[in-house]
């Protein structure tokens, strides 16, 4: 059907250019009540992105339009050309500043096979499933509900300049609702697992410290209104918090005039004195769902130092925003590795402080750097005693605070970020509900 399909584009003579999105998807999924299994699902799927590119010109300006539209094995032929002719129609209006396409290139990486492509799915999901509930073995509480979605993903991507490029992925999400109940209400917990690669003891980890905290959360008491303290950020506020970072380091950002970051600005001040920031965008992390050796442009990806020691070295940037502000591309990188700082988490907590383990909901706006988050379960240290809290929140603008950022030594994961443990800040507001 590709060929089809590349058939068509080739002898339209009003395409300018194309790109064709192949994509597979085997997959199997479990749904749990507790442990016993609700329901079990396969499906086989494959299906086509076509965008047709449109080259228009005006007062001496040259502008590439765009459109994309979905192309389904079950279609005809004559439907797959009313298709394409409706999204060239679609391009003509959509008028860009020209940008070329991605060429063919000789330097694409091969990506080592993972474990999950040494056996079938359905072997992977059951395997997966033991490490979920490894340590489901509490009275009060433990796993309420459970899906499990395994994914194998073929990519292939095709385009007018020779680019030709396929790839297999595996991708593994894990939805939990983890409960607790002591003499109160029932405490409820949900957590999102994704991984490229199986790490049973891990899993079985992360289901464990769910139990625990909902656990926890049974028995906390209010958070105090401490207006301004110190917080310790852990889990998967960590990951948010350097969204900023990655989202003001993008090309499309700088290009959108949504970051006013330069190269080589130092983006904590000039007198910053906490830990400076190193980041590097890494297509090969392993263990990410985002991991591969080629972007959805077919560009060549290769790991890319963003950010040393709380300077900007360069963008993040796709083919098409590089080439509007003249700059290397990188390549669309989704995976973020953020370097470990001076301090462990241990020496971090020594300090009076709070420390978030969960949000109910946490959310980071990557143009204003203003953050907030409802807290699930903390736990407070006022320099002698630690109780663990719940309610109340917390709120600061990381502009404001990142200047006396500290990061832990130890690094951990979460799919596609891997950085500091723990990170604390200081002077960031806390509203309890006393």
């Amino acid at each position: 059907m590709l060929e089809k399909i590349k058939q068509i584009l080739t002898e339209n003579k009003d395409v300018d250019g194309y790109k064709i999105i192949e994509n597979k998807v085997e997959a199997n999924e479990l749904f749990f009540i507790k442990k016993n299994v609700d329901m079990d699902r396969a499906k086989d799927v494959q299906h086509f992105k076509v965008t047709v590119y449109k080259d228009i010109e005006e007062n001496g300006e040259k502008y590439r339009g765009a459109a994309s539209t979905n192309i389904h094995p079950t279609m005809s032929t004559e439907e797959m050309e009313k298709a394409i002719n409706d999204a060239l129609f679609a391009a003509q209006f959509a008028k860009n500043p020209y940008y070329p396409l991605v060429k063919h290139s000789t330097k694409y990486k091969t990506v080592e096979a993972g474990k999950f492509s040494t056996e079938t799915l359905p072997y992977w999901i059951n395997e997966v499933t033991k490490a979920t509930y490894k340590k489901d073995n509490y009275e009060k509480g433990g796993i309420n509900s459970c899906e499990i979605f395994l994914n194998k993903v073929y990519t292939h991507v095709v385009n007018s300049e020779g680019v030709d490029v396929e790839a297999i992925n595996y991708e593994c999400m894990v939805e939990l609702v983890a409960t607790w109940k002591e003499t109160g209400e029932e405490v409820e917990l949900y957590r999102c697992l994704n991984f490229s690669e199986l790490d049973s003891d891990e899993i079985a980890r992360e289901v464990e410290d769910m139990i625990n905290i909902c656990k926890e959360k049974a028995i906390a008491k209010s958070t105090p209104n401490l207006e301004k303290a110190t917080v310790l950020f852990t889990g998967e506020a960590v990951k948010e918090l350097f969204s900023f970072y990655y989202t003001k380091s993008n090309a499309i950002s700088v290009y959108k005039n949504e970051s006013t970051w330069k190269i080589g600005d130092k983006i904590q001040g000039e007198e910053a004195q906490g830990d400076l920031i190193t980041m590097t965008v890494d297509p090969f992390l392993k263990n990410s769902t985002h991991s591969g050796s080629f972007d959805e442009d077919g560009f060549p990806l290769e790991p890319a130092a963003i950010i040393e020691n709380g300077e900007l070295k360069r963008y993040i940037s796709n083919n098409r925003y590089a080439h509007y502000l003249q700059v290397e591309p990188t390549g669309n990188i989704s995976n973020i590795v953020i370097s470990g700082g001076s301090q462990s988490v241990d020496e971090l907590r020594k300090e009076p402080h709070i420390e978030v383990a969960v949000f109910s909901d946490f959310t980071m706006n990557d143009v204003t750097g203003d953050f907030c988050g409802e807290i699930r379960l903390a736990r407070y240290f006022d320099g002698k005693n630690t109780i663990p809290v719940t309610s109340g929140s917390i709120s600061g603008n990381i502009n404001e605070l990142h200047k006396h950022m500290y990061l832990s030594k130890e690094i951990e994961q979460d799919n596609s970020f891997m950085g500091p443990k723990g990170v604390k800040l200081l002077n960031v507001t806390v509203a309890g509900i006393e």
